[in-house]
């Protein structure tokens, strides 16, 4: 067997590529801004969210009233009565939360009312299905869109071939579409919620350099791009 000189050797350090170089420590703060979350119960038992950040003027004036009016907004009318129609009646639209994160630690403020579910008679399919929403701006970047997934969907939002069906992708758009105009009711324009990044190297080479916190890009549209299936694993049963 060969021998090999231990000097001639160089060593490897491990890249963890789930880690994030640019991030933060610490509670969420984005100047201006509210969080805006919208909760879901599902069958099991388990809670899904979507995470969504309005920009407001002035002072925070958020109440109970405030987050009630955004969740009866979001399962009253027709949007929503189409949309149900392919949610199973186990999972649940189940509140709104609003909480200022123009500073830290601020308390959460959520929605009275009761929890609303799907009104399909099929069966619901697995808790970590969903179907996912862009959110595009005016700008490019990935820091300058995001991403919401929705749940509760149930089998007879099954299209041919295992997507998601026609209808159930229009139902899911023309829901979504009111949503920047329920939040604006509100006195909240629908914006990405950009926390503050330290500047870093990435494994590359490539230099990033550090953000301050804002809530300056507006969201444009809200789209759902294709019809397929998305996974949210955390959501889960294990």
């Amino acid at each position: 067997m060969p021998l090999v000189a231990l000097g001639s050797l160089e060593q490897l350090a491990a890249i963890n590529v789930l880690s994030d170089p640019g991030s933060v420590g610490g509670p969420v703060v984005v100047p201006q801004a509210a969080q805006i979350v919208l909760s879901w119960s599902l069958e099991s038992g388990k809670v899904a969210h979507n995470v969504l950040y309005g920009r407001y003027t002035g002072a925070f004036a958020g109440t109970a009233a405030q987050a009630e009016a955004i969740r009866a907004a979001l399962t009253t009318g027709g949007a929503w009565t189409a949309l149900a129609a392919f949610f199973s009646t186990t999972n649940f639209l189940s509140g709104v939360t609003i909480r200022n994160v123009n500073i830290a630690n601020q308390a959460i403020i959520a929605s009275t009312g009761p929890s609303t579910p799907g009104t399909s008679a099929s069966a619901a399919q697995p808790n970590e299905v969903a179907v996912c929403v862009t959110l595009r701006s005016a700008l490019t970047g990935p820091q300058n869109r995001g991403r919401m997934y929705i749940p509760g969907w149930a089998t007879n939002a099954l299209g041919a071939g295992n997507v998601v069906a026609a209808a159930a992708v229009s139902a899911l758009q023309t829901w979504v579409n009111g949503i920047p105009g329920i939040l604006t009711a509100q006195g909240y324009t629908l914006v990405i919620g950009q926390v503050a990044r330290q500047a870093y190297t990435g494994s590359t080479g490539t230099q990033h350099p550090a953000r301050v916190a804002n809530s300056n890009v507006a969201v444009t549209q809200l789209l759902v791009r294709d019809n397929h299936w998305d996974s949210m694993r955390r959501r889960g049963l294990k």
